[in-house]
């Protein structure tokens, strides 16, 4: 009976803090930070190593003798936090594997690096980085395909960055392979993905108020080829303050 009763507390109050984080996407504040890590924590301990985050498969994806690494910013896992199956995880080891578009969870207590499956993973956090999980969308004009985008910027439009590497394979014997890596840029404004490739794409977005993006960026000395991401959330910012006056 106490078992059943802790189980229904968790759940019930995991319901409704999760309710709050998806239309939140994340909280900083530090109320709903320590509840959540308090809760996380009882329903931790209560089912130990049946948590749904551990029931994944192995991951034993190997990348040997290359330049480089395919995860996202480090080689090793960084602290972050997933919102997997129906709950949210703080504090957990993850890397991102931009190659494979897949996410691996370490496993402290058996030292085993998991796969997270896709499909229950509704976003996550590596250090101060959001990417959210983007499923097929066909009611969205230019959708540029499902997979984790990392979430720049939201607003009325919203600014989205769609990391991707790809092993080059040496052609010389003596030569070890590497990982290039690019970034690609989209708008999503009025159920509308848009590609942003340059100023001119990005001015396309504005074009109701072209004139005043133009000299905004002037102003403020923006250059797409030296910073594309830096340029883009501040003129999105900028388009979105001109579109709520």
């Amino acid at each position: 009976m106490r078992t059943a009763y802790l189980y229904f507390f968790v759940a019930f109050n995991l319901l409704f803090l999760n309710k709050v984080l998806a239309q939140n996407l994340i909280t900083d504040t530090a109320f709903y930070r320590s509840a959540i890590t308090h809760i996380i924590q009882l329903y931790t301990d209560s089912v130990k190593e049946n948590l749904r985050l551990y029931n994944g498969n192995e991951f034993t994806g190997a990348y040997s003798g290359n330049s480089g690494h395919p995860y996202f910013e480090y080689r090793e896992p960084q602290i972050g936090s997933v919102f997997y199956d129906g709950i949210y995880y703080p504090d957990v080891l993850l890397s991102y594997d931009i190659t494979r578009d897949e996410i691996i969870l370490v496993n402290p207590t058996k030292n085993l690096n998991i796969k997270l499956i896709t499909q229950k993973i509704n976003w996550f956090t590596i250090q101060n980085h959001l990417f959210t999980n983007i499923r097929e969308d066909t009611l969205a004009a230019g959708f540029p395909g499902s997979g984790f985008y990392e979430l720049l910027y939201e607003g009325a439009a919203s600014v989205l960055s769609k990391r991707k590497k790809q092993l080059s394979q040496s052609l010389k014997a003596d030569e070890l392979s590497k990982f290039l890596q690019w970034i690609e840029y989209y708008v999503k404004k009025d159920s509308v993905y848009y590609s942003v490739s340059g100023k001119r794409s990005l001015l396309a977005v504005c074009k109701d108020h072209k004139i005043e993006v133009t000299k905004f960026m002037q102003k403020e000395n923006l250059n797409f080829k030296k910073d594309p991401a830096n340029t883009i959330i501040k003129v999105i910012d900028y388009y979105t303050q001109l579109k709520n006056n």
